[in-house]
């Protein structure tokens, strides 16, 4: 299917949902019309607040995504050369997969009092064990006989997880960092819900809803759910075709 004709149907999807909505805000008390929703977004884009909270939000994101993978692919490296160490290893991750994000908020949030390390940490926490899997079972698919070449060939570090490790790891890649991704969106704005943070998407969502500005809620919501596809579908998934174009 032509780019073009992905945008029709992806516009298209989404033209969909405007008569859902309006019928909704027909027969629901709390869902505002989406004339009143949009008539209401360009001044709303127009805050620098918006986008200082929008900011903040994105860098606890990212940093925290950034230490969960950098901790997944350690794991992972470990777990694939070391039995031992995969036995050790596995019962952490495991235990990491199966840990609600929430629990984890508050015990992140709780330990470091709110402070910026526990929201970076808990977005870490949570993602790393999809990072981990992942990158694990492209490791473990990779050709040892490769592996062995390498080896004879004397290949520096560099060289070998370029041109040996790396083509068997990028798709288990890819796949494990959208579902981290996803998940890392949203327990940050747990995190910051559940630590009564100042700044940031969660602390301005909980505000609109406390005190009931039923607008500001609606506009958030089409922000947070705009920035999450545009990073899906604008950057991971444009990364992922320019790493794979030599196929």
């Amino acid at each position: 299917m032509r780019r073009s004709e992905r945008f029709f149907w992806a516009g298209l999807a989404l033209l969909l949902l405007v008569p859902a909505w309006v019928l909704a805000a027909r027969h629901a008390t709390f869902i505002e019309p989406p004339s009143r929703v949009l008539a209401a977004l360009p001044a709303f884009l127009a805050s620098a607040d918006t986008w200082s909270n929008i900011g903040i939000t994105l860098v606890r994101v990212l940093a925290g995504l950034g230490l969960g993978i950098v901790a997944g692919f350690i794991a992972a490296f470990v777990m694939s050369r070391s039995k031992f160490m995969g036995e050790v290893l596995g019962y952490y991750v495991v235990a990491a997969l199966r840990t609600p994000s929430a629990i984890a908020a508050i015990l992140a949030l709780a330990i470091f009092k709110g402070s910026e390390t526990g929201y970076i940490l808990v977005v870490a926490f949570i993602t790393f064990p999809y990072m981990a899997v992942g990158m694990r079972d492209g490791l473990n698919s990779a050709d040892r006989e490769l592996d062995q070449m390498a080896q004879i060939y004397h290949l520096g570090l560099f060289d070998q997880v370029r041109h040996v490790w790396a083509p068997f790891v990028a798709p288990y890649i890819f796949s494990s960092l959208r579902n981290a991704h996803a998940l890392a969106w949203k327990v940050i704005v747990v995190a910051e819900i559940f630590g009564a943070a100042r700044k940031g998407f969660g602390a301005k969502f909980e505000h609109a809803w406390e005190y009931m500005i039923m607008i500001d809620v609606h506009l958030w919501l089409l922000v947070f759910m705009a920035i999450v596809l545009i990073a899906e579908y604008g950057l991971i998934r444009n990364l992922e075709k320019y790493t794979f174009r030599w196929r």
